[in-house]
């Protein structure tokens, strides 16, 4: 989610300024498995309405090269040098005024003050991300960040996953959106329910492994649970 977050931001720098000589690449380096596949790829670049050439950079040597070991991250060069970069999400007013100068342009710029954007904590599922997973009876207060599971669920590698119908997974939110990753294992749509503090609030199909919006939050902290039937794996929530 952060790196759509960022997104959003390139993509209006990136219509400003490439009448002016700016070129917008995105190196892709896949966070999960299903990101290394080409068709996965194409999918996501139809869904966002992406224009950017890519770069697939599986086994992370550009990054490397580089220097980047976490993204969004924003690099801009000149002449083969580096001549602006940051790591993460923000400082895209930095990011226009280096633009700006890097292309002798004197004009009103976008960012005069540093956009507003929420920004939380990913809560992860699988093991390889450090997610915390804890299997639970009765539930009183909810930490943030950790998933509440019942013994329907099985913590794997990337995800945790579904090993029966009606597995109850529960997590504290933050923000005003939703999002998780999630997939159909035995790639035929699944319906989930959603939740919050108890009460339903909608069902979701999952199929296609990719981010789907769970929707909005009623208030900055809420208790979310989704019950799904077997077979379906969640990477991460995502709250903005």
């Amino acid at each position: 989610m952060n790196c759509l977050r960022s997104l959003e931001f390139i993509r209006r720098i990136d219509g400003r300024y490439k009448k002016f000589g700016l070129a917008t690449i995105i190196i892709h380096p896949p966070e999960w498995d299903f990101e290394k596949k080409m068709g996965n790829i194409a999918d996501a670049v139809k869904r966002y309405n992406i224009d950017f050439p890519i770069i697939m950079d599986k086994n992370k040597k550009i990054l490397k090269k580089l220097r980047i070991n976490f993204w969004p991250a924003q690099i801009l060069i000149k002449n083969r040098k580096i001549v602006y970069k940051h790591i993460g999400e923000g400082n895209y007013k930095k990011l226009e005024y280096a633009i700006m100068g890097s292309l002798n342009i004197k004009s009103k710029r976008m960012f005069y003050e540093e956009p507003i954007y929420g920004k939380f904590q990913t809560v992860y599922c699988g093991k390889r991300k450090k997610g915390a997973a804890k299997f639970h009876n009765r539930l009183r207060k909810l930490k943030f960040g950790v998933n509440y599971v019942d013994n329907n669920w099985m913590q794997k590698r990337e995800y945790i996953k579904s090993i029966r119908s009606r597995a109850s997974l529960t997590l504290s939110t933050k923000g005003k959106m939703a999002n998780f990753v999630a997939e159909s294992l035995n790639k035929r749509p699944a319906k989930i329910t959603v939740k919050l503090n108890g009460k339903y609030a909608k069902k979701l199909v999952v199929c296609r492994p990719k981010t789907y919006s769970i929707g909005k939050l009623k208030r900055n902290a809420e208790k979310m649970e989704i019950i799904s039937p077997r077979n379906v794996a969640i990477y991460s929530f995502s709250f903005k």
